[in-house]
Parts: C-alpha cells; structure tokens; sequence
C-alpha cells in the first residue's frame, strides 16, 4: 500500500508578515480542522500573493498545502498539478524530495503509474535515502509490471478471439459458398432435365405429326426384312445348273 502524503506546515507560513503567509496560516489551520474546502481557498489566495515572488519556500510552501488540500477532497489530477508546481518553485532538496513525493503519491492514486515512478525517482536523486519514496517507489513498479503483463495477456486473447472469429467467419463463408454451388448445380440439373423432357416431347410430337417418318424400330425392321430377301435371292442363284448366258450384242 502507498504511504501516506507527507503534508508538513512551515515556520515560515507561520511566522512574519505578508498577505500569502497570512492566507497559508489561515489555510493551515482550516486543513487541521479538516476544513479542505475551505483550506483550497485559502491556499490558492496566498499563492496568487506571492506568485510575482519566484521560487522559494514560502511559494512552493503553499503549493504543496494546495495539493494536499485538494488531494483529501479526492482531486488526484489537481493535486497532482499543485505538487509538481511546488516542486519547480523548490529552491531547496527538502522542498523538491516532499513535493516529488507528494506528486508521486497523487499520480499512483490516480492509475497513472508510470508518472508516479517519475516524480519518486526524483526524489530519491535528491535523497537517496528516503525510505517512504523508495518503499511507493518499488511498489508502483510491480503494480505496473502486473499491469502490463495483463495487458499483454488481455491482447493474446484479443488476438486469439480475432483470430478465432475470422476462422470462423471464414468457414461461415465456405459453407455458404458450397451451399450455393449446390444450389446453382442443383438446379441447372434440374434445368438440362427439363430441357431433355422438353426435347424429347417436341421429338414426340414432330414424330405423331409426320406420318412418314419411320420409328428406328420400324427402320431395323425393314433391314431386316430386305437382309433376308437377299440372303433367299442368293440362295436360289446357288442353285442354278448353269451361269446365265452373256447376253450378246446386236452388233
């Protein structure tokens, strides 16, 4: 689990003059109460204060109480943007390790991972000693190497439910294709059957309305029949004693 904000007030918002040390005051003591609202308030006056000021404790003191603030209410993304303000207005390492800290805190609670191990990181280049930075910092890397390996797993089955799907799609689309190449050949057999039922009925009436054409039935038997008279005509020549005479010419 990350650990908590380090929210620290500063002697210097509560002590000596200044309109945005006195709106940090008022603001610190409305953040004890757990007054965040109005502590926001309070914050951004004393921060529009001394925002001609440039960077120093007293600028980047407010900021981090900002982000602190508006990191109660639930404001990770705002909060977020206080504490990498008061990180830039940091003039000293303590200001920039609590700022990068408060940032990293603020971007993990948010999901954004990646981001928190940035604004860690730098912290602990700036103290390489701080146990709170170095414990959120490990932990946010194996949250996000877990995260990773899930997205990894979550594309394989993306990619194999696609694959899946378009295997399917594809067999889909055979079988429709083979069913209407047998419908198409279904039905030109059916077409080239009635086209010869239709040709053999036209034969049939062209044959009942010419009574002169033979049958091939009739024709074998005629064929027949004058096969056997010249076999009968062959057999009675073979019986002649004799050749017949030559017939001589006139001439």
């Amino acid at each position: 689990m990350i650990r908590s904000i380090a929210f620290l007030l500063f002697a210097t918002l509560l002590f000596g003059p200044g309109d945005g040390k006195k709106k940090g005051r008022k603001g610190n003591a409305l953040y004890a109460q757990e007054q965040y609202a109005e502590a926001i308030e309070e914050f951004r006056l004393g921060v529009s204060a001394v925002s001609e000021a440039g960077p120093g404790p007293v600028y980047s003191g407010l900021l981090n109480n900002l982000g602190a603030s508006l990191y109660r209410t639930g404001d990770t993304e705002q909060a977020g943007i206080a504490f990498s303000g008061a990180a830039q207005m940091a003039n000293t390492p303590a200001d920039l390790v609590r700022a990068s800290y408060n940032a990293g805190n603020a971007a993990a609670t948010g999901k954004q991972l990646e981001q928190a191990l940035a604004h860690y990181r730098r912290a602990l280049l700036s103290d390489p000693t701080n146990a709170d930075a170095k414990f959120n910092y490990e932990f946010v890397k194996r949250q996000l190497e877990e995260q990773q390996k899930q997205e990894q797993q979550q594309d394989k089955q993306n990619q194999d439910e696609n694959k899946e799907n378009e295997d399917q799609q594809k067999s889909d689309q055979d079988q429709e294709s083979d069913k209407e190449n047998q419908d198409q050949k279904q039905q030109q057999d059916q077409q080239d059957s009635q086209d010869q039922n239709q040709e053999q009925q036209e034969q049939q009436q062209q044959d009942q309305q010419d009574p002169t054409k033979m049958s091939q039935q009739e024709a074998e038997r005629i064929l027949d029949a004058l096969q056997n008279e010249e076999e009968q005509l062959l057999r009675q020549v073979q019986k002649l004693k004799t050749r017949p005479r030559r017939v001589e010419k006139d001439w």
